[in-house]
């Protein structure tokens, strides 16, 4: 076995990529699966393309009225019932065109996603502010690929470091 050493030109870290216009308290779409071929499966044991909403405060954080898009022009598209997030707490919504929407049950919009990109958004109750977006549309997307938001930023080696690979 041969052994590579390298000096890092430059720190290698994992980053926080949050939007500017938000606060850590606001939740968000933090990563979503529009290509699910072989991941996870709904109540009907069939694949479904699937989002998860965060709840990234230290509070509990009410769902109810809110809205999921993928329209820049319909805002409105689909409407969460009352759900609540507890604190740091991730609820799956299935981009399935099932349009579920009873709190307690798996929930499921009334849109699918298109694996070859689009806009998606989560809406605040008044219905025409928009809280976190992939906008202008994210980018096209692998099969049984999550994308999304990173949370934590670790540094992996730094500036200037040996490492053996």
């Amino acid at each position: 076995m041969k052994t590579v050493h390298l000096t890092c030109m430059a720190a290698i870290a994992v980053a926080v990529f949050l939007p500017p216009s938000r606060t850590a308290a606001d939740p968000v779409i933090a990563e979503f699966v529009a290509d699910n071929e072989n991941g996870l499966r709904d109540e009907d044991n069939t694949v479904q393309d699937w989002m998860d909403i965060h709840n990234p405060s230290a509070s509990p954080f009410s769902l109810d009225g809110w809205f999921l898009t993928d329209s820049a022009t319909n805002l409105t598209k689909w409407k969460f019932p009352p759900v609540t997030l507890a604190p740091g707490e991730f609820l799956v919504v299935f981009a399935s065109n099932k349009d579920r929407r009873i709190a307690g049950q798996p929930l499921h919009t009334n849109f699918s996603l298109s694996k070859g990109g689009e806009y998606l958004a989560l809406v605040r109750p008044d219905g025409t502010t928009v809280q976190h977006q992939y906008a202008p549309s994210y980018p096209a997307q692998d099969p049984d690929r999550a994308y999304g938001l990173i949370f934590s930023r670790t540094t992996l080696l730094a500036d200037g470091a040996n490492a053996d690979y």
